[in-house]
């Protein structure tokens, strides 16, 4: 019964270790990104968010130690100050998420806005009115950072930056009979540090 014992331990150690692993491997190649464990939706810090974890890693490693240096291995008794420290920390993570929820602001990420967002039967070689973003779902006077413009696959045309925050699109001339860019959808992607993107499609005549 102990070799049984230790053998069940032996195989739910290796595969919890094996988990933790395959995580490590992810966060260092890029596949799992930590960048918003500690933001919010729209990308400001949380120190709500930085306590918890803070509180979260601290109590558990201890718990760990705890366990690894008892002989014999025993799971020891939960302070009930431990659990009070925690459900504080708890409680002022779910305040923390109730007052930012109170305020459209902090809910979601703030955005580029195109106007126009889209344009249909652009000519060819005839340049568009320019187009120009905006900041949306951000507090009144925000400043918008430097705007980048580009356009996704296929890159038909080509884009004339009128900076701070407008671009003017120019359609590709009519390739050789018979091809055609009849119906063909461009699309422009305005990018600023700190936003969502802007899509905006252009339909070519």
């Amino acid at each position: 019964m102990d070799i049984l014992t230790v053998l069940a331990g032996s195989v739910v150690v290796g595969v919890i270790g094996l988990i933790g692993f395959t995580i490590v491997l992810w966060i260092w190649q890029g596949k799992i990104n930590l960048s918003k464990v500690i933001s919010e939706s729209n990308g400001d810090a949380s120190l709500s968010r930085l306590q918890f974890l803070i509180f979260t890693l601290v109590i558990s490693l201890s718990l760990f130690l705890i366990v690894a240096g008892s002989k014999p291995l025993a799971f020891p008794s939960i302070p009930a100050e431990i659990l009070t420290l925690l459900g504080i920390s708890g409680s002022s993570y779910l305040v923390s998420k109730g007052i930012q929820f109170s305020s459209p602001a902090g809910v979601a990420r703030p955005a580029l806005l195109a106007t126009p967002s889209a344009v249909t039967q652009a000519m060819p070689g005839a340049a568009i009115p320019q187009f120009t973003v905006s900041p949306a779902n951000a507090p009144a006077g925000t400043v918008l950072p430097a705007v980048t413009w580009s356009l996704d696959a296929p890159a038909l045309g080509t884009i004339t930056v009128n900076p701070p925050n407008q671009a003017v699109y120019t359609p590709p001339l009519l390739p050789p009979a018979p091809a055609t860019l009849t119906g063909a959808k461009v699309t422009i992607r305005a990018q600023a540090q700190g936003f969502e993107d802007a899509l905006i499609v252009v339909t070519l005549a």
